[in-house]
């Protein structure tokens, strides 16, 4: 009998020694999350106030267009079988790709030239914002003018209609009737080359209506290496539900095929997504489903489960600025 009371007392004794430990291992994590969100949200911030005061630059070589001719610039620029007007060579500013889905005339060629100027505006961008990997201005008739600089010939498509594509559409007054600095948040491929990619995007308005739409492009590959680098058990979910970045540790426990990177088989014609496949919502395992429900509707910011008979907490932080939520998986 008092082997057996002696055997509660120390059993009584592990569980409060533990618990408090777990507690604290809760709430350092909780810490450290809270640390990344403001990591991510204050460099987010400088992004898209950058991005704004990029749009009203361009506003500004609109509204003084006629300075600029593009016949001083013709020699740089050279016209495609397929009717695609492109910078011939690297120079050290952008690249230029105008699709031709309309046809290239003198109208289009004079926003090439009058816009030129932005070239140094994006190196400057690129050179002082280590998260954005590349900066563009995409215009209504299919321009795009981006750096840094790559071969657009053999990366894009003849006739490629770019107001099509989220990272142009999402600017429109339909979408973006505040005319403000939106975000693309759910990962996308990039018909650049980038592979699996988030974007910031302003409108330009210029006689009441819609000339086109800068943006700064941020791959998920960079958010894993800066942010998530030295936290194995954080991934980021965006309000769908949808994983921006995670772990390749994660991956197995979570229920989810390999997060690989896009291999460019073919040309980005259309908007492409990540498969349901990496939606935690429609997850195969019912415990990932319940645990990002309850997550994501914020009806728990941490959440207690067990897969394969190993307890385990996830804490998670909302992000408000992008709508996503950081979550850490701790293993109990």
């Amino acid at each position: 009998m008092g082997k057996n009371i002696l055997l509660l007392i120390i059993c009584l004794v592990l569980i409060c020694a533990c618990g408090p430990d777990k507690e604290k291992m809760v709430q350092e994590e909780k810490n450290s999350l809270e640390s990344i969100t403001g990591q991510i949200s204050n460099d987010f911030l400088i992004i898209k106030n950058c991005l704004k005061d990029l749009a009203g630059q361009i506003t500004v070589l609109y509204e003084n267009q006629d300075q600029y001719d593009y016949e001083s610039h013709r020699e740089k620029y050279g016209l495609s079988p397929q009717g695609v007007l492109y910078k011939l060579e690297d120079d050290g500013g952008a690249a230029v790709f105008v699709s031709g889905v309309i046809p290239v005339d003198n109208r289009i060629k004079r926003i090439v030239a009058f816009t030129s100027p932005l070239d140094e505006t994006f190196k400057k961008i690129i050179k002082e914002l280590p998260s954005v990997v590349q900066v563009y201005y995409n215009d209504e008739y299919s321009y795009n003018r981006i750096y840094p600089f790559f071969e657009v010939l053999s990366q894009y498509e003849p006739g490629m209609d770019i107001p099509g594509f989220n990272f142009y559409y999402l600017a429109d007054q339909e979408h973006n009737p505040d005319k403000k600095v939106v975000w693309v948040d759910e990962p996308y491929v990039d018909p650049a080359g980038r592979g699996w990619m988030i974007s910031a995007i302003a409108p330009v308005y210029y006689n009441d209506r819609l000339a086109g739409v800068p943006g700064m492009d941020i791959t998920v590959n960079k958010i894993i290496d800066k942010y998530l680098d030295g936290h194995p058990s954080v991934f980021i979910l965006d309000k769908t539900g949808v994983l921006v970045a995670v772990n390749h540790k994660l991956v197995h426990l979570l229920s989810l095929p390999p997060l690989e990177n896009h291999e460019y088989l073919e040309t980005i014609k259309s908007d492409k997504y990540r498969k349901n496949d990496f939606n935690l919502l429609k997850s195969k395992e019912r415990t990932i489903r319940e645990m990002a429900i309850a997550i994501i509707s914020g009806q728990k910011k941490d959440y207690a489960f067990s897969i394969d008979e190993k307890d385990y907490r996830a804490v998670s932080v909302a992000m408000s600025e992008l709508g996503w939520t950081l979550v850490s998986i701790l293993e109990l």
